[in-house]
């Protein structure tokens, strides 16, 4: 099988003629990103070529030449993608007018080439990972190590009894160079004699025209049209027999040898031949090997993408001929395909078109319909061709060998079976188990037990189980009890025939019988009667006695080590028919008493009261103290009575404020008094720790510093704090209630403190004074001389926050700024330049007067 882009046609001779009329254009691909679309509106059917300049000239001079390029077409558009390059579009056909057929360069698009028309092709399922959603086409790629095909075929009639089913995967390998090869699994079918064949090809998709090497199996090494592949067919000794319907499975699967190379497996499984169904057992008839030293990975790859020799990343069943460059036409066929490929199980492709593009074995006449769960392709239905969602595809992966019956199940399978299968009057089979076996592992399974289709290969096996029932008559004293018995299995007698609820039969002899058929059974009872004993602890005790037997009632009854119970009846009764005793008893306890200073036990009578010490004395100065309210315990069930005791010690303080004695738990920690006051006067222990353990009786005497509440009143507020006994009180010089006031202080400064204290010092208010940017501390109330002397040629003028004039008395009752500014006096002002001399004459006077001084 070759590709079919760029496909290689037969050698052709043709010359011009006007038997062979031809169309030709010259195009020229600029880059590898364009296409050549060609568009033909005349009906009919012509042939279509490609070649470049060179082949051109000597297949017009009746040469044969290989084309890159062949096809037939009919009115429609083609889509041709090629490398870049100078190309001749030949098209045999004679036209008045050249309009009628438009040869175009256009950019590159996938979807135009998947989508543009074709006369014959292989049909089937092919995915090239183009979804439409909501009729919009979407992109999407899908890697996977395995591709399987299964199909169903009921119809076939392939005209000339030949044809093909075939799986078609691009295999990408990723290593220091990535490779690209087309993998083929096909099924040949030869329909006249009812027989089928397996073969498998690899062809180098790696660049155009590339040839296959460094590839190893059971095939060899073909050549077609100069260019060599790898095929591999079994012998005719493995051709097999089939018959309608037919239903399997191809597969081709993929593993990756680091460093080495790629194993590639093709393998078929047939589940259905016939009205013989066959469980999912793959037969891998040839496994390859393509060598390739730095391969990284290697998947089978299906996108919306073209390979390096320009055909399609796809994957795909299809239907064709059995010869390449042919074409079948099927009188009749009907089957059922799905494509799936594996991703944590099998898993449909999203979406299919019905015809391939990579190979060159064509049908024709064959459409195909999506229904709700499966694709059907047939002779008899119409398809649109585009791009159709894959349905939820139900596929049959579930093979179970439903006891002895084989089937496969595509839906939830309840298992149901007959439960009961009568042999005869006396004797039965009944179902009493379902094995399930899942790949060796054996479980078993209730009656309408539901097994799930999965979504991989399994196969299971469920079988029932059946036992024989015989039917058996036994004879017993009070009637007679007739029942089905399991085959070798053992009756046991009931060892007792209750008559009524006081008298019963005893069984006298072995109640073991192997049931080995139909029975008829009379045994052996004894009589017995019931024995009533109503104990003194409420409980009641029952006995079958023999008829005639004497019974012993014991004197003394103990319930366990700590209670017990003495019979003040008879203890000696013949038993002739059935009784019921109850004896009278007197109920005691054993009482342990457990005292710090000795244990006592003794057995008390039920209800005494027993009253427990509540102080218990070692000496005068140690005791033990009930650590309880409750001294008494009334004796109503076996006890051991341990009160729970205080060892005390008696405990002398001597405190400040008197002596105290008290009794004090061992162990226990006695908190000293941090402060004890006394009015004004406090007392601060003056040890670090104030917890002191008691371990035995003490006479303690903490040390205390003594502290005298202070109560200091100074101008801005009174302080009360407590000092220590001699300690010296610092009292502030000055106090400052803003920056312009203060109080001095106007007695001593220092107080020793001996004894609760009122301490009321005398402080002088004072003001701050700036007079002419000089600051002075003024008490309040002082008396201040607020003067400048002058000459009569000036008068001064004090600015602050008083009016004053110059030579006046202030009394100072708050802060003060006062300036004083000189200036002329009036009087002189007129007096022009003499004024000015005189002032100048009166300021050396001034200087020569302060000299003087």
């Amino acid at each position: 099988m070759v590709q079919r882009i760029p496909g290689e046609p037969p050698p052709v001779i043709k010359t011009y003629a006007v038997a062979y009329p031809i169309f030709e254009k010259y195009v020229s691909l600029n880059n590898c990103s364009q296409e050549i679309i060609v568009q033909d509106n005349c009906p009919g059917i012509y042939c279509l070529y490609v070649f470049t300049p060179q082949t051109y000239c000597l297949w017009s001079l009746g040469h044969s030449e290989n084309a890159i390029f062949s096809t037939e077409i009919t009115k429609g558009t083609y889509v041709i993608p090629l490398n870049k390059g100078n190309y001749v579009v030949v098209i045999n056909h004679f036209l008045g007018k050249d309009s009628n057929i438009n040869v175009n360069v256009a950019p590159r698009s996938f979807c135009s080439f998947i989508m543009s028309n074709r006369l014959a092709s292989p049909k089937g399922i092919v995915s090239y990972g183009i979804y439409d959603y909501s009729g919009e086409l979407q992109n999407y790629c899908i890697r996977t190590s395995s591709i399987l095909g299964y199909f169903n075929i009921s119809c076939f009639e392939p005209k000339g009894c030949l044809a093909s089913l075939q799986l078609n995967a691009v295999l990408l390998i990723n290593g220091g160079n990535d490779y690209e090869y087309f993998l083929q699994n096909i099924i040949k079918f030869e329909n006249c004699f009812h027989w089928f064949y397996l073969e498998d090809n690899i062809w180098n998709f790696s660049s155009y025209r590339a040839n296959i090497y460094h590839v190893e199996g059971k095939g060899i090494i073909n050549s077609y049209c100069n260019r060599t592949y790898y095929c591999y067919s079994p012998p005719c000794l493995y051709d097999i027999k089939y018959s309608l319907p037919l239903a399997g499975y191809l597969i081709i699967n993929v593993t990756t040898v680091q460093g080495k190379g790629v194993y590639v497996t093709f393998g078929f499984s047939s589940i259905q031949n016939g009205q013989e169904i066959l469980p999912p057992i793959f037969t891998y008839y040839d496994k390859v090997f393509i060598s390739c030293p730095n391969v990284n990975s290697a998947c089978i790859v299906i996108k919306p993408d073209f390979t390096k020799s320009l055909n399609a990343f796809s994957a795909g069943l299809v239907f064709g001929s059995y010869e390449q460059l042919s074409t079948v036409k099927f009188n009749n066929l009907n089957s059922t395909l799905a494509l799936l490929y594996c991703n944590q199980g099998w898993k449909p492709v999203p979406s299919f078109f019905s015809y391939c593009v990579n190979s060159l074995e064509s049908a024709c006449n064959l459409n195909f319909k999506a229904a709700s769960s499966k694709i059907l392709v047939s002779t008899n239905v119409q398809c649109p061709n585009s791009v159709i969602d894959m349905p939820r595809v139900s596929v049959p992966f579930t093979f179970i060998d439903y006891n002895g019956k084989p089937i496969y199940i595509e839906k939830p399978f309840n298992i149901s079976l007959p439960q009961t299968i009568y042999i005869c009057k006396n004797e039965k089979q009944c179902l009493y188990k379902i094995c399930l076996c899942i790949n060796g592992i054996r479980q078993q399974i209730n009656d309408g037990y539901i097994i799930y289709p999965r979504c991989y290969f399994i196969s299971i096996n469920v079988t029932a189980f059946y036992n024989t029932y015989y039917f058996i008559r036994i004879l017993y004293p009070n009637g007679t009890f007739c029942s089905w018995f399991l085959s070798c299995s053992k009756i046991c007698l009931p060892k007792i025939i209750q008559v009524c609820k006081f008298i019963r039969y005893n069984l006298n002899q072995s109640p073991t019988i192997v049931v080995r058929g139909p029975l008829n059974i009379t045994p052996y009872y004894e009589l017995q009667y019931l024995v009533i004993i109503n104990l003194p602890n409420n409980k009641t005790q029952q006995e079958w006695i023999n008829n005639g037997t004497i019974i012993q009632i014991p004197k003394t009854i103990y319930v366990n080590d700590e209670t017990r119970y003495y019979i003040l009846s008879p203890n000696e009764i013949k038993v002739v028919g059935p009784l019921n005793i109850t004896p009278y008893y007197e109920l005691q306890y054993l009482v342990k008493l457990i005292l710090p200073n000795g244990t006592e036990e003794e057995w008390i009578n039920n209800g005494t009261i027993i009253q427990i010490p509540k102080t218990i004395y070692v000496n005068s100065t140690s005791r033990y103290y009930l650590n309880s309210t409750y001294n008494s315990v009334i004796i109503n069930k076996p006890i051991i009575i341990e009160p729970n005791y205080k060892l005390q010690y008696l405990v002398k303080l001597i405190l400040p404020n008197g002596t105290e004695e008290e009794w004090i738990d061992s162990h226990s920690d006695l908190i000293l008094p941090k402060i004890i006051q006394i009015n004004d006067t406090r007392y601060i222990l003056s040890e670090q720790n104030n917890i002191i353990e008691i371990l035995n009786c003490r006479v303690l005497c903490p040390k205390y510093d003594v502290y005298y509440l202070v109560k200091l009143i100074l101008p801005n507020g009174t302080e009360e704090t407590w000092i220590k006994d001699g300690c010296v009180i610092i009292l502030p010089q000055y106090i400052y209630i803003s920056s312009y006031e203060r109080y001095v202080l106007n007695s001593t400064q220092f107080v020793i403190v001996h004894s609760p204290l009122v301490i009321h010092p005398e402080y002088i208010k004072q003001y701050l004074i700036n007079i002419n940017g000089i600051y002075y501390w003024y008490n309040q109330g002082a008396k201040v001389l607020i003067k400048i002397a002058t000459t009569p040629f000036f008068i001064v003028k004090w600015v602050g926050s008083i009016k004053v004039t110059n030579g006046e008395i202030i009394t100072i009752n708050g802060p003060l700024k006062l300036k004083a500014e000189i200036l002329i006096n009036p009087l002189f002002e007129y007096l022009g330049i003499a004024g000015i001399i005189a002032i100048i004459v009166l300021a050396i006077t001034n200087v020569i007067r302060h000299k003087s001084k």
